[in-house]
């Protein structure tokens, strides 16, 4: 089954959510009938608000569907989301400190094969998006990753981070983050969807270039 997106608007969260219960207790009853197992681990739902306020957990077919692990600031500088992901990289280190720094049986290659299979993967997700955070806020995970990377290879101060990526063969955050976005962008051209299509171009759709006054 493809990726199915519910969309509930409303200025009161209580019937913002309950709208959205509705819809999901009607999908419960298809599914049902149709005798469809959902996985309700691999759905999410994200509240997009500006105010104060705590929207009731939304279920489907009786389990409550977790909450999305992006998190949003009031001006999308994604300043909050990328402390929650360095959070989450510190604690995921410290679990597989045994395997990729006390262990010394392994090989560097081996070491960097679990990095890209279970650090990796907890910062470039949605990379697309937060790829262009300013410089302060991706330098959290740029740092995680040069700890990281210092630890595996075992490597002495003088050695700088520039040569360790370049010696592991490994690209920067910056530079990370220009690849899958413009994976992405290649990939959007293909869907036939319209409102979909129209993301792939440069500008805004239907909104012209608009130049800068010159003081």
């Amino acid at each position: 089954m493809s990726t199915t997106v519910i969309l509930s608007i409303n200025k009161d969260p209580i019937i913002a959510s309950s709208n959205l219960q509705v819809h999901l207790n009607h999908l419960s009853e298809w599914y049902d009938i149709w005798r469809v197992k959902i996985n309700q681990n691999k759905s999410i739902y994200t509240t997009f608000t500006l105010k104060q306020g705590i929207c009731p957990n939304i279920t489907l077919i009786n389990v409550v569907i977790p909450k999305s692990d992006t998190v949003l600031d009031k001006i999308l500088t994604w300043e909050k989301h990328l402390q929650t992901k360095r959070l989450t990289l510190n604690n995921r280190m410290r679990m597989l400190r045994p395997l990729l720094i006390r262990n010394k049986g392994s090989t560097l290659n081996t070491k960097l094969i679990m990095y890209k299979s279970l650090l990796k993967p907890i910062w470039t997700y949605r990379l697309q998006l937060w790829g262009a955070a300013k410089k302060s806020n991706t330098n959290r995970i740029q740092t995680s990753q040069n700890i990281s990377f210092r630890r595996l290879a075992n490597a002495p101060p003088y050695i700088s981070n520039h040569a360790l990526h370049n010696d592991l063969y490994m690209k920067t955050i910056v530079e990370e983050a220009h690849i899958f976005y413009t994976r992405f962008h290649k990939r959007l051209q293909t869907y036939l969807n319209p409102l979909i299509k129209d993301l792939s171009i440069l500008t805004l759709p239907g909104n012209p270039i608009h130049r800068l006054k010159r003081k």
